[in-house]
């Protein structure tokens, strides 16, 4: 039997409140009371003042923020009422607005939400409150934000980690085994074999020019906003600076031409020139290393290669490192660190950024494609081998698997390109807790990344190419294959989900294969493609 929805309406209070305005309801009880009996609720009825011509009063607003920093879903009676800075957040998410006269309608409203909408709407919500209202920076961060936003003025650089670079020498020839590069069936075209030019460097944290702003206004939808729902939305207040960096409303092309030889001599977007930072973490594994290096020779659209060296022993002196065309740093770290993966280094001068594993063993052609389909959704994740996450039902808990699935939703940043706005978040913005425990258990750094990413985006990541494996044969064994891998990775995803008090992961079936680069697909497979 279904059981019938509760309402609490109050007639007669503890205190003898006063209204703000004679046309408005008062506020009953005290401010704990109130927030008590908000926790318990899924919905918090505001009604606006009788006067049409005031669109909002202070008491409506007390019961507003009451109602999302509980979590609780507010229902507006009015449709006159302008919410706070309603031209710069998309208050649909969070909030319901009703107008008066369909005051009979709301039960049905409210009925007709599913509980995931709910949910969304009450994360939302709490969201709002936490990063723009609920402490005076926060609130004075905001408005100085949507100024800034509306006059268009740039907000300060993000801030970098400074690379203490390891001297080595350069000199060893590269390419000399024609099997190192492998472009497979790939021809790589005329722009992608020009000599080496010079990139555009990101140097500033957003890249919004005014025909991007015109279009902003004009074809995206629905209306624009402080912060667009891009990976560049602020987390913390004191990050609400950022006005998207590199995706905002930059419009996406098909390249030159867009058919035949035209399309796969381009890369495609608005900046043809753009190019990729390969940063590649290692530990006391030269001749890995080395071999890893020296399949990056000739890599077209490759800016610098930054080698994250997180041994406390420095590389040998007579190591001679191949010399690859392009510029390799080699970073020291502080410490034997998996999250000096992501540290936003200085060095770092693009905007994409490969992060790669110095066993990892990828085709030129395989890399170019994954490039090419960051370049079209540059507010995700875009790699190569694939996981997902699933729920234990007999513990209650939830798991990571590796197996083979149609299904995912992560993408394992040992082979994985990634705008670098999210390595700052992840060192400096995301829960320090998280980090902690990576560093507990040398492990789950890809996981905590992921988890990032769809917590600000609310998309999956995507999976490209139809390679199996991409692990580099006869290297020494990683530290993967051990057995207490899966029983760590298990206890990273149940803790990250009480950090973030819900479990941001998003399951998908969409998949990108290289069907215009004449990939040869496993029969056995293809039930799963999803082909564009």
């Amino acid at each position: 039997m279904e059981i019938p929805p509760q309402v609490l309406v109050e007639f007669t209070c503890k205190n003898q409140p006063k209204p703000s305005l004679p046309t408005e309801w008062a506020l009953c009880g005290e401010r704990e009371d109130r927030l008590e009996l908000l926790k318990l609720s899924t919905f918090a009825l505001i009604i606006t003042p009788g006067d049409p011509r005031l669109v909002i009063s202070s008491g409506c607003a007390t019961r507003l923020f009451e109602a999302l920093e509980v979590g609780a879903v507010p229902v507006v009676l009015g449709e006159q009422v302008q919410l706070p800075y309603q031209d710069m957040l998309q208050w649909n998410e969070a909030a319901l607005v009703v107008p008066k006269p369909r005051v009979t309608e709301v039960h049905f409203l409210l009925r007709s939400l599913s509980d995931s909408d709910l949910l969304a709407m009450r994360r939302q919500g709490r969201f709002l409150w936490e990063t723009y209202f609920s402490t005076a920076d926060s609130i004075f961060n905001t408005m100085l934000a949507m100024i800034r936003t509306r006059i268009q003025i740039p907000a300060a650089p993000i801030r970098e980690e400074a690379a203490a670079e390891i001297p080595h020498r350069s000199g060893k020839a590269a390419g000399t085994d024609p099997n190192m590069a492998d472009n497979g069936d790939l021809d790589l075209g005329p722009v992608e074999t020009e000599p080496p030019y010079a990139s555009p460097r990101y140097l500033r944290n957003f890249t919004l020019t005014v025909t991007d702003f015109y279009r902003s206004w004009n074809s995206a939808p629905g209306p624009f906003h402080l912060f667009p729902h891009t990976p560049f939305d602020p987390v913390l207040p004191s990050e609400a600076k950022f006005l998207g960096s590199g995706t905002g409303f930059r419009p996406i092309g098909g390249g030159a031409g867009g058919s035949g030889k035209e399309f796969q001599a381009a890369l495609g977007g608005n900046v043809p020139r753009e190019q990729f930072t390969v940063v590649m973490l290692t530990y006391e594994r030269e001749e890995v290393l080395m071999n890893s290096l020296e399949r990056l020779n000739g890599l077209p659209y490759l800016n610098k290669v930054v080698v994250v060296w997180n041994s406390p022993k420095l590389p040998s002196e007579d190591l001679l490192w191949p010399d690859i065309g392009v510029p390799i740093m080699v970073v020291r770290t502080e410490k034997n660190s998996l999250n000096n993966r992501f540290l936003p280094w200085n060095e770092i001068e693009t905007e994409a950024i490969l992060s790669i594993d110095d066993d990892a063993h990828l085709r030129h052609d395989e890399i170019m494609f994954g490039f090419r389909v960051w370049r079209e959704a540059r507010d995700r994740i875009v790699g190569f081998p694939g996981r997902y996450h699933a729920w234990d039902i007999p513990h209650q808990s939830w798991l990571y698997n590796s197996n083979y699935s149609c299904e995912l939703s992560m993408v394992l940043t040992g082979a994985a390109f990634f705008h670098k706005y999210y390595a700052y978040l992840y060192s400096y913005v995301m829960p320090q807790a998280i980090r902690d425990m990576v560093d507990e258990y040398i492990n789950c750094e890809d996981i905590a990344m992921n988890f990032l990413v769809s917590h600000i985006t609310r998309k999956p990541p995507i999976k490209v190419t139809s390679r199996w494996t991409f692990r580099c044969p006869g290297c020494p064994q990683a530290l993967s294959h051990d057995d207490s891998h899966f029983h760590e990775r298990h206890k990273c995803i149940n803790f990250f989900v009480k950090v973030y008090g819900y479990m941001p992961l998003l399951y998908t079936q969409f998949r990108v294969d290289s069907v215009l680069f004449k990939t040869r697909l496993p029969h056995d497979k293809t039930k799963c493609f999803k082909f564009i």
